[in-house]
């Protein structure tokens, strides 16, 4: 019986693998910009003391301290950018529990918002933006997953200062409690 769990726990690894880290690839990608922030980071942003009373800086740092990893992939390149589109497309088709919260077409630009349900209607386990089309003047593609105990109200705040495009659309996202 030991052995059998063993070899299921090696057989069944590998998916849970690929499925967390579906477009780690891009980052090999020569044509693709990546910044990958771990939890340790924001775990260390979480902690710095910025000796305010501020309750909004607060609920900032409490947000960040429950991120586990923020991953942003962009390209210019064609060829890459329709790679990125198959893998989001098949990263949300294969997951489950994925649900497409918001898109906007505008200005040249398609963004698509998704989202795994989270501890309730104002927090999300998982967050994927694809974007794609006409930013400043150049066709760009845009991936940008961040997993974690997110709450909506806060994370437009952290991916505006990181100056992610397609970040002033989750300032729109408003969630709607789902009927159950």
């Amino acid at each position: 019986m030991k052995k059998l769990t063993i070899i299921l726990a090696i057989l069944l690894a590998p998916i849970f693998v690929s499925a967390q880290n579906q477009f780690d690839s891009f980052e090999d990608e020569n044509d693709v910009t990546s910044v990958i922030v771990t939890k340790n980071m924001f775990k260390l942003l979480s902690k710095m003391d910025f000796n305010s009373e501020d309750p909004e800086a607060k609920e900032y740092l409490a947000m960040v301290n429950n991120l586990d990893n923020m991953k942003v992939f962009t390209t210019e390149n064609a060829t890459v950018a329709a790679k990125m589109d198959a893998s989001v497309a098949k990263y949300v088709s294969s997951s489950s529990g994925l649900d497409e919260l918001m898109r906007v077409k505008d200005e040249g630009k398609n963004i698509r918002f998704y989202s795994k349900e989270g501890k309730n209607e104002n927090y999300v386990s998982e967050l994927l933006m694809h974007l794609s089309g006409d930013i400043n003047g150049e066709k760009m593609t845009v991936i940008m997953s961040i997993t974690g105990d997110i709450d909506l109200k806060q994370i437009s705040k952290l991916t505006s200062e990181l100056n992610v495009p397609g970040s002033e659309e989750l300032k729109n996202i408003k969630i709607k409690k789902k009927r159950i």
